[in-house]
């Protein structure tokens, strides 16, 4: 046990390190995130304007019960003929059915390389959940911070 100045027991240290070291690495990986999300974002929208359209069919259609579980597959056939299957998400408003003709927008030099118009991307997924890690983790940094510095000047006090 260790005595303070006044030969008291001191109080014990507390360790918020690895608390603190967790927090940090969070606030940095939320931002990282909805930097990656935009780029995806930004290269999904430069496709959507410059990309070489084509009618797709919705072959497959995945309704779980949370919104990440809402997505679904539609085959396209690029210029040079090969088959594709791209993977996206809806949103509850726009499920699509099997066998609905989509848009997909293709890279003629990559046809791999798609994304269906009007429905969702993993950019965007990326992005959204930086901002959630950014927004509650940030937020519960800053209450840690205020109640721990509140908590301290009350110790102070009532050492003296």
């Amino acid at each position: 046990m260790e005595l303070s100045k006044t030969g008291e027991a001191a109080p014990p240290k507390q360790r918020h390190a690895p608390l603190a070291l967790l927090i940090v690495a969070m606030l940095l990986i939320g931002p990282l995130l909805v930097t990656i999300g935009s780029v995806l974002v930004a290269g999904n929208n430069h496709l959507l304007a410059t990309g070489t359209r084509v009618a797709g069919t919705v072959i497959d259609v995945h309704d779980g019960p949370e919104s990440s579980d809402r997505r679904f597959g539609a085959e396209y056939f690029a210029a040079d003929s090969s088959r594709h299957v791209i993977w996206a998400d809806w949103v509850s408003h726009a499920k699509p059915k099997l066998r609905d003709t989509v848009t997909v927008v293709y890279r003629q030099d990559d046809p791999g390389s798609a994304v269906i118009a009007g429905y969702g991307t993993p950019g965007e997924f990326v992005q959204g959940l930086g901002i959630v890690l950014t927004v509650i983790v940030g937020g519960t940094g800053v209450v840690m911070l205020v109640s721990g510095r509140r908590g301290n000047r009350k110790r102070s006090r009532e050492r003296l």
